[in-house]
């Protein structure tokens, strides 16, 4: 009786799955040409299909992440080597050792201290927590050049796990602010990798052309997107109303005291975690990528003498998720493998060439935030940057401002696997699917009411139009 109640499909599962295969159906049923070639069709079909799966939750995360390079090995788009190189990449490593840590923190009590100790910090309040992790994630994707995605999402994992919150639009909230604190932020700090591309695009539309904001007057210039992540922090619980109300300041006053003095575990799990922090704080000095400190601090856990890991922390690994975030990297790897990205150029950058200047940006914008469901930000900007800023010099409008509203379109996402920032957060299995781009999908309409009541007439006041 039991497997066949679990085997039992309801109503609404049944319209997803129609849904789904009506929109597959239609990939396929698309008649071929010099454009829409076999190439295009099937890794629309492979690509759709996951991502439709994986937003309805139709089939189990682990099936689906393994059919994304499967299906584009099996269609004939990539060879085995493409299909899997992801794997070759440091984003899988990183996950795990993410992981790694907050399950090792979670365990011996670490994450509930500190959870507790910035609590207290902000006054004990709902808000006082959403716009702590603001503050701090920011405060440190400063510092790091952009790089504090995994530690804010280990840190606002933990505050979930020591709330008991599980997945729940709780947090959804509580995760993707520390999502808009890491990737959000880039996007008014001045953020090295990104940023570069930016410049030299602009810088290559005439011969000695130089354009390099200074890290203020980026800063200056990008100001309002701040003012708008501090609001959409402030107006998330009072849209989608949080189902579970966080104990008062003299509760967590009273537990941070029974916590009692911090056990040798707590204080072997912090000297890590400061580890993994100054490593990344020293970037500059040391010269070593980033994501090193992922790959290999976390492992010291087991090393004796700092042995505070278990084989029971590595069991707890959710692998499918491990296993998704290297299916999403998979997308931006074959497309740009088959040229996808160049036709696109080719089809839409013309179009923006009779546009009025204002308008330009906006389309410019609506460019980045389409070509955001087959690429990666960092991808869009290394194709686009240059073909885009050239079209802005034409019809002269600086090239910069047409450059920063690409790159405020970049941070516009409504599913994960499009921005690998908000991807990790996800990848903690917190937030569910629905929450995830209820969330992101006001963030969108926002940005774009902010993009051209805003951020266009801010920009033209600094002559960037």
């Amino acid at each position: 009786m039991s497997g066949a109640q679990s085997n039992t499909v309801s109503k609404g599962q049944l319209i997803k799955w129609a849904v789904t295969t009506v929109i597959a159906a239609g990939i396929l049923a698309i008649p071929t040409n010099e454009t829409y070639s076999y190439e295009v069709k099937m890794f629309l079909f492979v690509t759709a299909l996951g991502i439709l799966l994986v937003a309805f939750e139709l089939i189990d995360l682990m099936a689906v992440s393994m059919m994304f390079p499967i299906g584009y090995l099996v269609s004939g788009l990539v060879p085995m080597d493409v299909a899997y190189s992801a794997w070759t990449q440091t984003m899988p490593l990183v996950v795990i050792g993410g992981y790694m840590i907050a399950n090792v923190a979670d365990r011996i009590g670490l994450l509930r201290r500190i959870a507790y100790w910035c609590i207290l910090k902000v006054g004990g309040s709902y808000y006082g927590l959403l716009f702590g992790v603001l503050i701090a994630g920011t405060i440190l994707n400063t510092a790091t050049g952009g790089n504090a995605w995994v530690i804010m999402a280990a840190f606002t994992f933990g505050l979930c796990k020591t709330f008991d919150l599980g997945r729940s639009i709780d947090s959804a909230i509580i995760m993707l602010v520390g999502g808009f604190s890491a990737a959000a932020s880039c996007v008014f700090i001045y953020t090295p990798y990104f940023m570069s591309l930016l410049l030299n695009a602009a810088n290559s539309t005439a011969p000695g052309a130089n354009y390099a904001p200074t890290w203020l007057q980026f800063f200056l210039q990008m100001a309002p997107y701040l003012v708008f992540i501090v609001a959409l922090t402030w107006l998330l619980p009072k849209i989608f109303k949080p189902t579970k109300k966080l104990p008062g300041k003299e509760f967590f006053e009273q537990e941070y005291k029974n916590l009692g003095k911090m056990s040798k575990d707590e204080k072997i799990g912090a000297f890590i975690i400061i580890l993994l922090i100054a490593f990344m704080l020293t970037g500059g000095w040391h010269g070593i990528a980033l994501d090193w400190a992922f790959i290999v601090i976390p492992w010291l856990m087991f090393v004796p003498g700092l042995k505070i890991a278990n084989s029971e922390d590595v069991k707890n690994i959710d692998f499918s998720m491990v296993f998704f975030c290297v299916a999403c990297l998979s997308i931006g790897i074959t497309s740009s493998y088959l040229g996808i990205g160049n036709l696109i150029a080719e089809l839409l950058i013309p179009i923006l060439a009779p546009l009025s200047h204002n308008v330009v940006l906006g389309a410019i914008y609506f460019v980045g935030l389409i070509l955001n469901f087959l690429l990666t930000p960092f991808a869009i900007l290394a194709g686009f940057s240059e073909p885009i800023a050239q079209i802005a010099a034409g019809l002269d409008i600086n090239p910069l401002g047409a450059l920063y509203a690409l790159y405020v379109g970049l941070d516009q996402v409504l599913l994960p696997y499009e921005y690998l920032s908000y991807l990790i957060f996800y990848a903690f299995g917190l937030i569910k699917m629905s929450d995830f781009i209820k969330v992101l999908g006001v963030k969108m309409i926002g940005a774009t009411l902010v993009l051209f009541l805003i951020l266009i007439p801010w920009w033209n006041f600094w002559g960037l139009i």
